[in-house]
């Protein structure tokens, strides 16, 4: 699953927690979207670092110019 099915997936268990009757369910819908927001951080900071390399021989590049 790709970061935006995850953060779709995020969107569509928040909807489910709302309707849900039980706590005990809706401590399971928590938990759930605990663990993919974790994933979801995770991918984002893996998006950060590639950036930042990329921004760093960018500048490189241009410093050489």
């Amino acid at each position: 699953m790709n970061l935006e099915e995850k953060i779709a997936k995020l969107d569509e268990l928040a909807n489910k927690i709302e309707d849900e009757a039980t706590l005990e369910k809706s401590l399971e819908i928590f938990e759930q979207s605990i663990n993919l927001a974790s994933e979801c951080m995770t991918a984002l900071n893996d998006c950060k670092g590639k950036l930042v390399v990329l921004q760093e021989k960018v500048r490189k590049i241009t410093d050489e110019n």
